[in-house]
């Protein structure tokens, strides 16, 4: 793992529920590759997918 971790706040846009926990640190290198895949305005857990776990 690298030693490049910084607080795991930085990514809060990636979620729906977006709380703070600045004690948590998370590779920097990792989760920019994470972010620059996804498509842009991209959010955790996709609500495409929340619609479709609710249905009947």
């Amino acid at each position: 793992m690298s030693e490049n971790r910084i607080v795991s706040d930085l990514y809060n846009s990636l979620f729906q529920s977006q709380v703070s926990t600045p004690e948590v640190l998370v590779d920097y290198l990792l989760w920019n590759t994470i972010t620059e895949a996804l498509p842009s305005g991209y959010i955790l857990p996709d609500p495409r997918i929340i619609i479709e776990l609710n249905r009947p």
